[in-house]
């Protein structure tokens, strides 16, 4: 995605003390709420009411300033400077100032923190406080995509100090700016956000709690909904559907999503052949599975990158043709006769829709090619630690794994790019390299969509990833809901959020 038009923060008004309750049914908890180290939409979501940025995303995944006040870049490009707002405060009590906002990234960028985004965003180099409203940030190289990473979630500001003390318990009950905080937490079961007394920014909490509730299974789901249990439930699978827009006071709503979902492969072993690669892409019926299994709620690939980024690019880009004999032939060009190749891929429970039937589907689909293949389904916590460990630790072949992102660079260099942290497939290409490095390196909108249009020209052909479709989403609402939001990668908005019972 280009950067987008950058719109000012809103003057603080006053409002009335908020006394609703907002309830929502969500499939899986948070991984973590510290955002140096959150993967899932759901961590991003609370995120965004606990924190504030430099820099956000709106609901349409444009840039927007948040504690910014104005911006400029070096004429060598290597010096970002930020203005921001005075006289903010912490859920502590601190002071949010330039230094608070230059420890906050030192902290991110310090390898002993463990942030997962570490290699993603290190290109900041070095971050330092000019008095108390500007901050400089010393780029280790020009970077067109900077106000991005400043605006993703992982770039959060953190209250140090805090987060120092509470230790483990940071990742439960963080410390940020925004206009929430956390009241309780019971892991597995549910956590309630209330108003954060300290808060003095531009988006006063609406409501009087934000009670999470947390149920994997799609029926336990769906029937918090048809209780009227919460007035919001994510992940509402397609057979339910029907049944949500039969209620008096509830409706479905479906969005396209950015959701890039797609098995990828550990590239060592059999899967370093590109042409076992093609043949596993080759044996997919998609039209089949995502007729038949999401119930038409995704759409196949047609490059790597998800709907709202380059689409016109994507639209040249032919579907992969359904033809298991190729597959088979390629196989056996690569040595491979039936029953010689075997495979196991890991897939998580509750996080894509149908994501175990899926897994099973993609299992029988390879089976028919002769390869054995193991399906490891499991909870979404083993998941994530598995696809979180190196290319080397790893003892699977492929995993079932959902990409989307806002800005390009933001998911394919964390992705692809050799070495990265955040690369857990060991995929490596010198070309690549190359290309995400100028792509960087430049500001210019037109310039830019030919670098990453030739990166995905690259990638589609090379096949790293079995490549499968793009996910919609679809929520249940109730009526008695107004203001809610969603972007179009999971993450729901619920800033302007009032309930009216």
């Amino acid at each position: 995605m280009l950067l987008a038009t950058l719109i000012g923060a809103a003057p603080i008004a006053a409002v009335a003390a908020p006394v609703e309750t907002l309830r929502v049914g969500i499939s899986t908890d948070p991984d973590t709420l510290d955002p140096m180290s959150g993967y899932l939409p759901i961590s991003t979501t609370v995120d965004l009411l606990l924190f504030d940025g430099l820099f956000k995303l709106d609901a349409k995944n444009n840039v927007e300033k948040d504690l910014a006040t104005d911006y400029a870049y070096s004429a060598d490009g290597r010096i970002l400077t930020v203005k921001m707002v005075t006289g903010r405060r912490f859920a502590s009590g601190a002071p949010l100032n330039a230094a608070a906002v230059a420890a906050s990234f030192k902290r991110l960028l310090d390898p002993a923190s463990g942030s997962i985004y570490l290699g993603l965003y290190k290109v900041l180099g070095e971050v330092k406080a000019v008095g108390e409203d500007t901050v400089e940030f010393h780029l280790s190289e020009p970077n067109g995509h900077a106000l991005v990473l400043l605006a993703a979630t992982a770039g959060s500001i953190v209250d140090v100090a805090a987060a120092k003390t509470l230790g483990a318990e940071f990742n439960r009950r963080p410390a940020g700016s925004g206009p929430y905080v956390v009241k309780d937490y019971i892991g597995g079961e549910r956590f309630t956000l209330v108003p954060n007394p300290n808060y003095n920014g531009p988006r006063p909490a609406k409501l009087a709690k934000i009670e999470f509730v947390t149920a994997p299974e799609d029926g336990s789901r769906m029937a918090l909904m048809e209780t009227g249990d919460v007035d919001i439930v994510e992940r509402v699978p397609p057979e339910s559907i029907p049944a949500i827009n039969a209620m008096r006071n509830a409706s479905a709503v479906v969005m396209p999503g950015m959701f890039s979902i797609n098995a990828e492969a550990v590239l060592r072993g059999p899967l370093l052949d590109k042409r076992v690669r093609e043949a596993l892409n080759l044996s997919i019926d998609r039209d089949g599975i995502t007729k038949g299994v999401l119930g038409g709620l995704g759409t196949p690939s047609v490059g790597f990158v998800g709907p709202g980024t380059q689409d016109a690019l994507r639209q040249t880009f032919p579907q992969l043709p359904y033809d298991p004999q190729k597959a088979k032939a390629l196989l056996a060009e690569a040595g491979y006769k039936p029953g010689q190749l075997s495979l196991t891929i890991t897939c998580p429970t509750g996080r894509y829709i149908k994501d175990a039937q899926i897994c099973q589907a993609l299992q029988g689909q390879w089976q028919s090619l002769g390869i054995n293949v193991k399906a490891d389904v499991i909870d979404r916590g083993s998941w994530l630690k598995i696809i979180g460990l190196p290319p080397e630790q790893r003892k699977d072949n492929l995993a079932l794994v959902g990409r989307g992102t806002a800005g390009i660079d933001y998911t394919l260099y964390r992705l692809f790019y050799t070495g990265v942290s955040t690369n857990r497939t060991g995929y490596s290409d010198p070309r690549i390299d190359t290309l995400l490095t100028k792509g960087r390196a430049t500001a210019d909108p037109k310039e830019q969509a030919g670098i990453y249009g030739e990166i995905q020209t690259i990638l589609w052909n090379d096949q790293p990833f079995v490549f499968l479709w793009y996910q919609n989403q679809v929520l249940g609402v109730s009526k008695a809901v107004s203001g809610f939001q969603a972007r179009m990668d999971e993450v729901m908005i619920f800033d302007e959020v009032s309930v009216k019972r």
